[in-house]
């Protein structure tokens, strides 16, 4: 429901921005763009997702995916730029109108035309950061989550924080993912920081669980969260 009011506050906030701008809504919304951006968006999600996700379908992580799409609107502005600035007006074109109104006038014709596709062009990095500013992880740092937890923050250096999980008993890639936990990221985001699998992942987040005697992750950076 959040999501969907962060959405909806965005897309008014463009309608808002388009008409005091002077702006036709209309022109900032391209169908086949948008499409393709969210396309691109799930083809650069499909890598992250595990096994199980496959099988079992679940519930995708908005956050990566809401990134994932943000580095596909930036692709897809990219090539729609480069084929507008590569290809160039139309000789034809160019003979037509120099006929028409003047070789000087027609070259003001087409840069207007061509500095209007290129403006056109960079619709879906919008339509990307609009996904990202609705769907993307919210930026709150771990000292707050944990203080909102009613625990006493304890700020360590990364390095310190992994010692202090081996000195507690974990093993050196449970103590790696440990720390990747104190950061406040997901098992998605851990196993390609470390280049596993998410199902290794669970499988050391249940590890440092039993080792460490917590049954929640926002238990395992409580007291561990420390400085970059």
């Amino acid at each position: 429901m959040k999501k969907v009011k962060r959405m909806a506050a965005v897309l008014l906030y463009l309608l808002l921005a388009a008409l005091l701008l002077g702006l036709r809504p209309k022109e900032l919304f391209d169908l086949r763009q948008l499409l393709l951006v969210l396309a691109g968006g799930m083809i650069l999600y499909l890598p992250s997702m595990g096994k199980e996700d496959f099988r079992q379908w679940k519930k995708p992580d908005y956050g990566l995916l809401a990134r994932d799409t943000i580095y596909a609107s930036y692709i897809e502005t990219f090539v729609l730029v480069f084929l507008l600035l590569y290809q160039g007006p139309e000789t034809d074109r160019m003979k037509m109108l120099a006929e028409m109104h003047g070789e000087g006038q027609a070259i003001r014709l087409i840069s207007g035309t061509l500095m209007r596709e290129i403006a056109m062009g960079f619709r879906p990095l919008l339509y990307g950061i609009c996904i990202w500013i609705a769907f993307g992880k919210e930026d709150e740092k771990p000292a707050e989550k944990a203080e909102a937890a009613g625990g006493e923050v304890r700020v360590l250096t990364a390095q310190e924080s992994y010692q202090h999980f081996l000195e507690m008993g974990l093993t050196r890639r449970e103590a790696e993912v440990a720390v990747q936990v104190c950061r406040g990221v997901s098992n998605k985001e851990i196993a390609m920081e470390l280049s596993i699998s998410e199902a290794t992942v669970k499988k050391h987040m249940s590890n440092i669980f039993e080792k460490l005697g917590v049954k929640k992750r926002e238990e395992i950076w409580k007291y561990h969260h420390f400085s970059e």
